[in-house]
């Protein structure tokens, strides 16, 4: 088994990446709307957009969530034993479970004066809608870190419950172990496709859904870059409360 293209993410590769343009169609179904409505709400060109639901660009996952975080949609995403039925090609049922989960919110939001589901603004990490997107950081403060993008949290862990080493996944990769360390440290991002063959060198599959944002560490995060203060001393109380529990 061999990875193509390793770390040129955004290239055109002529094949369809299945799971990739699913979930950006379904984003897009779910919500009515078209390739050009949803590029601007990503700030990006509407080639783009048009160029992965075609498979003629392999996206990371990063840049498909960047996608349909625009328009309040979520990827959820681990390695599982088969893909998910729901996200080969666009089915109706799961198009019409996420518009009602997004109206839904949407009407919450309404009826507390709150924002309409997606990321708060200024809690992800610029991009200027060309190239892979950065990838969604998570925890809140200057804590807050992306743990160098799905790819490489996907593949540490996975090698990891695996048992296998660096050297070991990439021979059934047909890789060399320092690009096996570029992606675990997150300097190369895999596309989907990458990532979904690596995977299964490892025995897994590549699952991954949509849902409606929850931008609960978004507000945690802007939380305490308002308040620095406040934020480090609720860590260092955290910190304290531990200590004291594990001495017990």
């Amino acid at each position: 088994m061999t990875v193509h293209r390793l770390g040129r993410a955004g290239e055109p590769v002529g094949v369809a990446s299945g799971l990739a343009s699913s979930l950006v169609r379904t984003a897009r179904a779910a919500l009515g709307i078209t390739a050009y409505g949803l590029a601007s709400a990503a700030g990006c060109g509407e080639k783009l957009v048009v160029d992965i639901e075609s498979g003629r660009v392999d996206p990371t996952l990063d840049t498909v969530g960047r996608l349909v975080s625009s328009v309040g949609f979520e990827v959820r995403a681990g390695p599982g034993e088969g893909p998910d039925n729901r996200y080969v090609g666009v089915d109706g049922r799961e198009v019409q479970r996420l518009g009602a989960a997004h109206q839904q919110a949407c009407d919450m939001a309404t009826r507390f004066g709150a924002g309409r589901p997606g990321p708060l603004e200024g809690a992800q990490p610029e991009w200027d809608g060309t190239g892979q997107a950065p990838a969604h950081r998570f925890g809140a403060g200057p804590t807050r870190r992306d743990g160098g993008g799905w790819s490489a949290i996907l593949v540490r862990d996975e090698r990891s419950r695996a048992g296998m080493s660096q050297d070991e996944l990439a021979r059934a990769c047909g890789l060399k172990a320092e690009d096996v360390a570029l992606v675990e440290s997150g300097a190369v991002k895999l596309t989907v496709t990458e990532l979904q063959t690596v995977l299964a060198a490892m025995g897994a599959a590549l699952v991954a859904r949509l849902e409606v944002y929850d931008a609960h560490d978004d507000a945690l995060h802007l939380k305490a870059l308002a308040d620095p203060q406040g934020y480090h001393q609720r860590m260092s109380d955290a910190r304290a409360a531990f200590t004291r529990a594990a001495s017990r």
